[in-house]
């Protein structure tokens, strides 16, 4: 699908380009104008959004037949639906008749998707199945449109850890292709026993926050920017096993690189007396408990945090070129999910994280205002801390030349 009608070189030119390929120890970012440019950001959601499986919402936010989710994703309207088989669809939120969108706020228990604009209605298939007086009569005669295309425009649908992800390519990647280095690289992780943590009346716990700053500037400090931690986040300024160095020039971290997959991975037992023990049900199979512990992102919208105990899952969409949407949610046990008694440490886990992406999200707003500034240009990477980020910007800079 064509967005826009420009190319990588009507931004940056061959000497930036080039310098971003560099070696780590000679390269640079991406200059401003990737971050702060309404046109760089459709060429990206052309290339890069319309391209990739993304994360769109969650499996909980339609937990039940005739439940519907709207979403704005990257300026356009789909709507993710649970149908009378459970089968989860996801269609552009565009009526073909007058192009109003049939879901506009969150429904349950939905028979028929109607437009509200003139009373188009479809099957939580998709199908169009009334009219009503389109044609002049009171019920509308189908046959009156036979040629058209009529019926609600699918999406590719694909989902894992309880995230709906979707691709709007002609032609996607295989899902499990896409899910495979999570898989891979976590397999100490039984993930078919996650649930969503559920707050005191049985609803899941979703955290939502505005951000106002590019989706990059976002993606960068969350997981590929390791060194940030004891500056930025009180929890960490008090912890003896921060900055993540066992000694000098000796990290007690792991980048993690595997297809899209970039994470900070580490092992539990170096940080045992940062993050406190969690006497409950762990995520690993059999009896042991997992040791690979990360924070990491899943290009281009995915973002996971891994511990023993629960998942941490947040899906991040651009909505404009300086303004993010984020929604976090706190996977466990399914028999920890859910328990009363637990339901003290799943808050108090819920606004750790949100604490967190509160002390994160003020210093990317930060740096995001900065981008205007004449003096802040192409920057250049620690090669101890920034391989990661490094690898990040060559990512976008290969989807954004492909044709």
């Amino acid at each position: 699908m064509k967005v826009t009608n420009k190319s990588i070189s009507d931004f940056l030119s061959d000497v930036e380009m080039e310098s971003v390929r560099r070696p780590i120890a000679e390269a640079r970012t991406l200059p401003n104008i990737a971050y702060t440019s309404a046109d760089f950001l459709a060429l990206e959601i052309e290339r890069i959004y319309m391209r990739h499986w993304t994360a769109l919402c969650f499996v909980f936010d339609v937990p039940s037949p005739g439940d519907a989710f709207p979403v704005d994703y990257c300026g356009m309207p789909l709507v993710a639906v649970r149908g009378q088989d459970r089968i989860i669809r996801v269609f552009h939120n565009v009526c073909p008749y007058d192009g109003c969108p049939l879901v506009l706020s969150p429904k349950s228990g939905l028979e028929r998707l109607i437009s509200p604009y003139h009373g188009w209605e479809y099957d939580l298939t998709g199908k169009l199945v009334a009219i009503p007086y389109w044609d002049g009569t009171q019920e509308g005669n189908l046959d009156a449109l036979k040629g058209r295309d009529v019926d609600l425009v699918p999406v590719h649908v694909g989902t894992f850890l309880e995230t709906v992800f979707v691709n709007l390519d002609d032609d996607p990647e295989d899902f499990g292709t896409f899910t495979a280095p999570i898989e891979r690289q976590f397999s100490e992780y039984d993930l078919s026993i996650v649930a969503p943590g559920l707050d005191g009346e049985g609803i899941p716990i979703v955290t939502t926050h505005e951000r106002r700053c590019n989706w990059k500037t976002f993606y960068e400090n969350s997981a590929l920017n390791v060194l940030h931690e004891n500056f930025v986040h009180d929890f960490y300024m008090v912890s003896p096993e921060v900055p993540r160095i066992k000694q000098d020039g000796v990290p007690s971290f792991e980048n993690i690189v595997d297809e899209g997959l970039l994470a900070l991975g580490f092992d539990a037992e170096d940080f045992a007396a940062t993050y406190p023990h969690m006497d409950i049900a762990h995520l690993g199979k059999g009896d042991v408990p997992p040791h690979r512990e990360c924070f990491g992102t899943h290009y281009p919208n995915f973002y996971i945090s891994f511990a023993p105990n629960f998942i941490e899952i947040t899906a991040v969409l651009p909505h404009g070129p300086e303004n993010i949407r984020e929604r976090q949610a706190i996977l466990f046990h399914k028999d920890v999910a859910a328990d009363p008694a637990l339901l003290k440490m799943r808050q108090f886990l819920v606004s750790a994280f949100d604490g967190a992406s509160v002390e994160d999200g003020a210093i990317c707003e930060a740096v995001q205002r900065a981008r205007r500034s004449p003096v802040f240009t192409q920057k250049f990477y620690s090669p101890f801390w920034d391989e990661l980020h490094y690898r990040f910007n060559k990512m976008i800079l290969k989807d954004l030349e492909r044709k």
